[in-house]
């Protein structure tokens, strides 16, 4: 005790006392005062929502988002590219070239069709056919991945 003295001469001063404690007859009326506290918080109580309301809001709250994300994307893509809309909105009816029903029948022709057809030197067009074409078809229709494997094999 002596120590405290001379390392810190005001810390000794001070009391020994607890610096917390509960205000004089503090316990003699507190049943009374849970009471009236308790009895007030149950008139303040809202009364509870209907199970529809509480059903129902998750999917308000959610069909409410879309509506914002519909609003904040198509209406600024409709105001600044008026344009852009109407040309997706083309009617079924479109007009098919030359070029798109070839490109159709090429595609479902499997390779053995094709080489086949390259192989049959009956037709005059397709003795017009040179290597720069065939290399021009095989870099245009296949990745070099598929060309490695087929080397491969």
């Amino acid at each position: 005790m002596k120590e405290i003295e001379k390392i810190a001469p005001k810390l000794s001063k001070i009391k020994k006392e607890p610096p917390f404690r509960v205000p004089d007859n503090y316990f003699d009326d507190f049943s009374i005062r849970l009471h009236t506290r308790l009895e007030t918080e149950k008139e303040v109580l809202p009364k509870p929502k209907s199970r529809i309301i509480r059903l129902l809001k998750p999917a308000m709250g959610l069909a409410a988002s879309f509506i914002l994300v519909f609003l904040l994307v198509y209406w600024p893509i409709k105001s600044f590219l008026p344009n852009y809309l109407a040309k997706n909105n083309t009617p079924a009816e479109t007009v098919v070239t030359e070029e798109d029903t070839y490109l159709s029948i090429l595609e479902k022709i499997d390779e053995n069709s094709f080489f086949a057809l390259l192989s049959d030197s009956s037709d005059e067009e397709i003795n017009d056919f040179n290597d720069e074409e065939l290399m021009s078809y095989v870099s245009s229709n296949f990745s070099e991945y598929e060309i490695y494997l087929e080397t491969d094999n």
